[in-house]
């Protein structure tokens, strides 16, 4: 899959965070962690295992492979380094932030997030 839709890199940050505690994850999970349907789940859970992102047997759990847990740490960084410098820096509040970096990871360069990262690694240091 060349570029991951907004709705994907959402399935796919909602396993990992869902499969952090190493216990079995249901596509019901899944379904109340993004707030949709189960069918929609089904849907994009076929094409997630169609694209080698994750492992699923009919009726069985979900499994991030490397490439799902490779593919959702990067999306779950960006909206962190978002979120981070929407509070910290801008003074945004917490509630608006969270919403604002939701939608800004998906956007996001992957230039302009490393340069974010440098930013706030160097903003942290002086502040230290």
């Amino acid at each position: 899959m060349e570029k991951l839709t907004p709705s994907i890199q959402d399935y796919l940050k909602a396993l990992l965070e869902l499969s952090k505690n190493a216990e079995p994850v249901h596509s019901t999970y899944v379904a109340d962690a993004v707030g949709v349907s189960r069918a929609s789940v089904s849907r994009a859970m076929v094409l997630l295992k169609d694209e080698g992102y994750i492992t699923k047997e009919k009726y069985g759990t979900i499994s991030l492979t490397a490439l799902g847990r490779q593919t959702a740490g990067s999306v779950k960084k960006r909206n962190e380094l978002i979120r981070i410098f929407l509070t910290d820096v801008l003074g945004v509040g917490d509630k608006m932030a969270k919403i604002d970096a939701c939608r800004m990871e998906h956007t996001i360069s992957a230039e302009t997030a490393s340069k974010l990262e440098k930013y706030l690694s160097e903003v942290c240091t002086e502040q230290g």
